[in-house]
């Protein structure tokens, strides 16, 4: 019998039929619709649960977060509970408190994030608040040297952005919102953190701006995906200026589908216009979102005005953007129109490293390409294009995808940096939510459009996407020019680190190549290691011994890390990666993990060091050479600790065995002399690779006489 999930309409007589157990078809919409808001709110207020969480970690040092984090526990309970519970009406209640609370808990969010990391992580925030600082100051902050801002706001240096060359960025590469609005909060924050607190405004601006933008039953998404996704919070604390971008582009994607209906812009369309100045006066990503605005704006009013009606309301939209821009950056571009020049442009004729999370790393991990770095360039400005085409050739079914399709392009260039595609979700979902259908499916074509859609448009599709996957089949074709072999490393012992690779790399190639080296061990290359021997040039189908020396510790791989040596080169452009190195392959644990009480003199402690791979699984591998070491930290210096290991004599250390058929080594340990101090006590493995590794955590033990 078949199961009828179809409501049955109601009859006159009730004993005709029985009556249906849903709500009827006529009530679904007000349901639906009702639903929807009580969903929202739900889904809104459980996201609320882990931004609490997350502020709860400084309560301690931080106090008012940690009484903010128990209001959010508390406020995001009491609003799961409303979002199922009240009336319908009352719904709105929910989504205000629901506004309030969070932006409650995003403040108490980036205050116990500032309080725990105080410097900067990245290169551009640190670059964003000197050049404020030097503007501040009287001057021009386009062409001067921003390197010093790295060790003064504490950027680790592994972070600076590095050129194919060997150098590294030192110069302010985006227009100039962001330096003015940095300048604004520099008096407010005293110098400290003054990016940070710009994007964390941004990112509040962007809850309250979909708040008061979105229609009512959608209104708990300005929580929901700002807070509620807390990428975004993460980028705004990395002093991310596209949190800035995000935020303008909230209000240019409201409605747009209905700028310039009638035939003129009306004070909202300006406003979005402006708007949309002020995102391109941040960072150049907003550059590539605003053609596919403009053209579906012409697209969506041809349909009412006919082309020159449309052309001439795009004309003045975008001329009203274009005027923004030049508002903001003519004080700047005047003064040194070089500097300002080639600074927006930078990040575009830099010839940065590779990094992001897109197609290159095929070619950065996975060893398919890289030996033509120019060729993901070209993917990307094709993949552009073909997409524009794309977009206004079905604007149709791509219209809403105005500020998402854009960013496509960027996922097959050599910088594709997830932020790219991420900071703009508020955008895209005030686009999806606040256009009319309509407005895409009724954008009318001309007659050539329609024989074209008729006879060719598959044709036309597959000619504007070719040319970009052509660039990218040649960018992944083409062999990476180096082979390198890891073939020694040295390590620092305790600190478990590897501070020299040695390597031995062949030319493939048919040019003479200058290689730069560096080690991934993040997925981001480290700064350039120091070439202690082996040829600057290397010739084509030479090969060469190279012994490279990390210069700060923040690029030196740990023990416990796998990693990459990569080698770039400017001329051509190219990146080629050795095969992963695992300096460690498996791991000591000390049984126990740690002693319990204070041990009496001469007493024994007995540790059991169990070999484990790096996912903590058992190795059971017999005869592998295991060392335990002892000292006192002292409290102004390491002290030398007096007990006796496995029999040996008063403070040997370290002290050897070997593991048995269970991958177990056995140390007997007593103290006779106690010296009144804990002895710290840790084990590692000294392998024939000649480095130790695989070290173990640290056990305390106190004896006493």
């Amino acid at each position: 019998m078949a199961l009828d999930l179809e409501p049955r309409p109601a009859t006159a007589d009730p004993g005709a039929a029985e009556a249906p157990r849903g709500p009827s078809a006529a009530a679904w919409p007000l349901a639906t619709g009702e639903q929807a808001h009580r969903a929202v709110a739900l889904l809104a207020s459980l996201g609320l649960f882990g931004v609490a969480f997350a502020t709860w970690s400084t309560i301690i040092s931080v106090p008012a977060t940690g009484i903010a984090s128990l209001l959010g526990f508390a406020g995001a309970l009491a609003l799961v509970v409303a979002s199922l519970t009240v009336r319908p009406e009352r719904l709105v209640w929910v989504d205000r408190a629901l506004l309030v609370l969070a932006l409650v808990l995003l403040a108490a969010w980036a205050a116990s994030n500032l309080y725990s990391q105080p410097g900067y992580g990245t290169d551009e925030a640190a670059f964003e608040q000197y050049a404020a600082q030097l503007l501040l100051h009287g001057h021009d902050p386009y062409g001067a040297n921003l390197a010093p801002a790295l060790s003064l706001y504490r950027v680790p240096i592994q972070y600076a952005t590095y050129l194919l060359d060997g150098g590294a960025v030192h110069t302010l590469g985006y227009p100039a919102l962001p330096v003015l609005l940095v300048a604004a909060f520099i008096p407010l924050t005293h110098g400290v953190q003054s990016v940070i607190a710009a994007d964390v405004v941004a990112l509040a601006a962007t809850v309250v701006a979909m708040y008061a933008l979105l229609p009512r039953p959608w209104r708990s998404l300005a929580v929901l995906v700002p807070i509620g996704l807390p990428i975004l919070f993460g980028y705004a604390v990395a002093g991310v200026n596209t949190i800035v971008v995000g935020a303008l582009l909230v209000v240019v994607a409201h409605r747009w589908s209905g700028v310039g209906a009638g035939g003129r812009l009306s004070r909202g369309d300006v406003a979005r216009s402006v708007f949309l100045g002020l995102a391109i006066s941040t960072q150049q990503l907003a550059w590539l979102v605003a053609p596919f605005v403009v053209i579906g704006i012409y697209l969506v009013r041809r349909t009412e005005l006919g082309p020159r009606g449309a052309a001439r309301v795009c004309v003045r939209y975008a001329g009203g953007a274009l005027a923004t821009f030049a508002v903001v950056n003519a004080p700047f571009a005047v003064l040194g129109p070089r500097a300002w020049l080639s600074g927006v442009l930078g990040p575009i004729t830099q010839h940065a490293i590779p990094y992001g999370q897109g197609l290159v790393d095929l070619s950065l991990f996975f060893h398919i390409g890289g030996g033509d770095l120019a060729a993901y360039s070209a993917a990307g400005l094709l993949a552009y294009l073909g997409a524009l085409v794309l977009f206004a050739m079905c604007f149709s079914r791509l219209g809403r995808g105005a500020f998402v399709i854009p960013t496509i392009a960027l996922f097959f260039t050599t910088r594709s940096l997830a932020e790219y595609f991420m900071t703009l979700v508020a955008a895209v979902t005030v686009s999806l939510v606040t256009t009319d259908r309509d407005d895409f499916t009724a954008a009318s074509r001309p007659d050539t459009s329609r024989r074209l859609r008729a006879g060719g448009r598959k044709l036309v599709g597959a000619l504007a996407i070719a040319p970009s996957l052509g660039a990218l089949g040649i960018a992944l074709a083409t062999r990476a020019p180096l082979a390198i072999t890891i073939v020694g490393v040295q390590t620092n012992g305790q600190l478990q680190s590897v501070w020299q690779v040695v390597a031995r790399v062949t030319n493939h190639s048919t040019r003479e190549l200058a290689p730069e080296f560096a080690t991934d061990f993040t997925g981001q290359a480290t700064t350039f290691y120091h070439r202690l021997s082996g040829p600057r040039l290397l010739g084509p189908g030479r090969s060469a011994r190279y012994v490279l020396d990390a210069i700060n510790h923040g690029s030196m791989p740990g023990v416990t890390t796998p990693f990459l040596l990569q080698a770039v080169t400017a001329t051509p452009a190219t990146i080629s990666s050795s095969s992963l190195f695992v300096p460690q392959p498996y791991t000591a644990e000390m049984q126990p993990g740690y002693v319990d009480g204070v041990r009496p003199s001469g007493t024994a402690v007995t540790f059991r060091v169990q070999l484990r791979s790096t996912y903590g699984g058992l190795v059971h591998e017999r005869g592998v050479k295991i060392a335990l070491g002892q000292v006192i930290y002292g409290q102004s210096a390491l002290i030398p600790a007096e007990a006796s290991v496995n029999g040996a004599a008063q403070g040997e250390t370290p002290v050897y065995g070997s593991t048995n058929g269970a991958g177990v080594a056995t140390f007997h340990v007593r103290d006779s002399s106690p010296q009144g101090q804990p002895i710290y006590f840790q084990s590692w493995i000294d392998a024939a690779s000649g480095y130790p590794f695989g070290y173990s955590s640290i056990v305390s033990v106190l004896w006493q006489r």
